[in-house]
């Protein structure tokens, strides 16, 4: 039998029986709340806290973080964000725009049990499957590229094989991986590991779609759930045409399902084309709408209300003007500036 020991402590920070005893008890540290959204409506965040945040930190740096993510994908990726998943639709004659329904609940175990090896195909779709079920049959060993780890076939049917560890004795990697990131089958929305965890997930899809934008010089980008289409010689019509249905069968086939409803294909010349709230018709812009909205809340409370504004507003304030300097860096430096200034005349630093 082919055993590979892993060093358990410096991949997780904390011995095997600690890990085991926290994914045991896992619901002692989750903490549930809600925050509104957008529309009115509230999302749902179930966050880890104590020795699972740790963990799944571990996670994070030492394993997740090794994985490449697709070129197409801006969200949760590090130097990339909404600014620079609009550059590319800059001047397009139509844009459109698809969802992912149900983002997060829609990754599944099976998702992470096929993705972690880098191969979403590995053994379980394998003709010589019940083979190895049975002891007959090896599969080859998958080196990935995060060349810190080698996983054997002793890992592979760990992950694939039911009661396989219990029946061996076999201690397995990925099984405590999988069982740490995913909160009652899916990934949940408020863990460390999901954003990651989805662009391994979607690096396929991601790959997929590209490649059939392509052949018609079709640009595509995905920041979290949005994926958006844009072309500069195709009107919304055909530019719908070419790449909606063919991505409705892409998501399904990954199994994830296209909030239709949300689905919007637009024509650069009748009106505002927008990709995740960044304008993107000459160059990438927020609405004047938002801006404006922004600069009354800084009026308000640098000059109106000044009394009432604390440091916590404060930083509310500061972040939406780093987020607008990421897309306008003018505008943004200009509130950023003036903030700043209003922040050190109202809370000046006590020299020690």
């Amino acid at each position: 039998m082919e055993i590979i020991n892993f060093n358990f402590k410096s991949i997780f920070g904390m011995d095997l029986e600690d890990v085991d005893d926290i994914l045991e008890n896992k619901d002692k540290y989750i903490r549930r709340f809600t925050i509104p959204k957008n529309d009115g409506t509230e999302r749902n965040i179930t966050a880890p806290i104590g020795k699972l945040k740790y963990l799944q930190k571990a996670i994070y740096y030492n394993i997740l973080k090794k994985y490449k993510h697709h070129d197409a994908a801006h969200g949760f990726a590090r130097n990339r964000g909404i600014s620079t998943n609009a550059i590319p639709h800059i001047g397009a004659a139509s844009l459109g725009k698809i969802d992912i329904k149900k983002f997060f609940d829609s990754i599944s175990t099976d998702h992470l049990k096929n993705c972690l090896f880098g191969n979403k195909n590995v053994c379980r779709y394998c003709k010589n499957y019940e083979r190895m079920m049975h002891g007959k049959c090896n599969p080859s060993i998958y080196k990935n590229k995060m060349k810190k780890f080698d996983f054997g076939c002793e890992e592979i049917k760990a992950v694939f094989i039911p009661d396989y560890c219990k029946q061996t004795g076999y201690q397995s990697l990925f099984l405590r991986v999988i069982e740490a990131c995913i909160y009652k089958g899916c990934t949940a929305q408020g863990f460390p590991t999901s954003p990651m965890i989805a662009n391994i997930v979607l690096r396929g899809l991601d790959k997929a779609v590209t490649e059939h934008c392509d052949k018609e010089s079709v640009t595509y980008t995905r920041y979290a759930d949005d994926l958006t289409f844009s072309s500069k010689t195709m009107n919304s019509k055909q530019l719908s045409d070419y790449t909606k249905l063919k991505t409705y069968r892409l998501l399904w086939a990954f199994k994830f399902f296209p909030k239709r409803e949300k689905t919007r294909y637009r024509n650069g010349k009748s009106t505002r084309l927008k990709t995740c709230g960044v304008v993107v018709n000459v160059k990438s812009n927020l609405e004047k709408s938002l801006v404006h909205k922004f600069r009354a809340k800084v009026h308000n409370a640098i000059c109106k209300t000044p009394e009432l504004t604390n440091k916590k507003k404060i930083r509310q304030l500061k972040g939406w003007a780093s987020y607008l300097m990421s897309i306008n860096k003018d505008k943004g430096m200009k509130y950023m500036t003036m903030l700043t200034k209003f922040e050190h005349e109202k809370f000046p630093k006590v020299a020690t």
